[in-house]
C-alpha cells in the first residue's frame, strides 16, 4: 500500500511540475492608409501600423538584414526593408507601438487611365517568426 502510495506521489509531482510555456504575441494591425486614391508618380502612400510583440524582438541591428515585408497585389514578388531594433539590445522587453511606413508613389503597369492595388504587409522578428498578415485597402491609381 505505501508503495502505491510513492507512485501516485511521485506522478503528481511531475505532474505539477510541468508547465505550458507562454506563447508569444506578435500582432500587427493596420490603422490607416492614406491617399486611396491618387493620380500617379504624384503622392507618396502611407501606412500607419500598430504592433504588439511580447518579447520585443523586432527590428535587427544589420542593416542588410530585411525583416519588413510589403507586396504590391500587382506584382510577384514582395519589395523588403529594414527596420532597426525597437527595444534596447540585450533586453527583453514587451513592445508596442506604430510604425508609419511611407510607399513610393505607384504607377500604372498595364495601358489603361486606372487601377487598383492593395498591400500586403507582415513583419519577422529577430526569431524568425512572421508576424500576420495585413492588407491595406483599395488603392486606386489614376494616369
Amino acid at each position: 500500500m505505501i508503495k502505491y502510495k510513492y507512485i501516485i506521489l511521485f506522478f503528481t509531482l511531475v505532474l505539477m511540475s510541468c508547465s505550458k510555456e507562454e506563447e508569444s504575441i506578435f500582432n500587427i494591425v493596420l490603422i490607416e492608409t492614406n491617399p486611396t486614391e491618387m493620380q500617379e508618380f504624384q503622392e507618396n502612400i502611407t501606412v500607419n501600423i500598430s504592433y504588439e510583440h511580447s518579447e520585443g524582438f523586432m527590428g535587427f541591428y544589420d542593416p542588410d538584414y530585411l525583416s519588413l515585408e510589403v507586396k504590391d497585389s500587382r506584382l510577384t514578388n514582395p519589395d523588403f526593408y529594414h527596420l532597426i531594433p525597437l527595444n534596447p539590445p540585450n533586453n527583453q522587453l514587451s513592445i508596442q507601438g506604430i510604425i508609419s511606413l511611407e510607399i513610393d508613389s505607384p504607377f500604372l503597369l498595364g495601358n489603361g487611365n486606372q487601377e487598383t492595388l492593395y498591400y500586403s504587409i507582415r513583419i519577422q522578428d529577430r526569431e524568425g517568426n512572421w508576424s500576420n498578415n495585413i492588407n491595406t485597402p483599395l488603392i486606386y491609381v489614376n494616369k
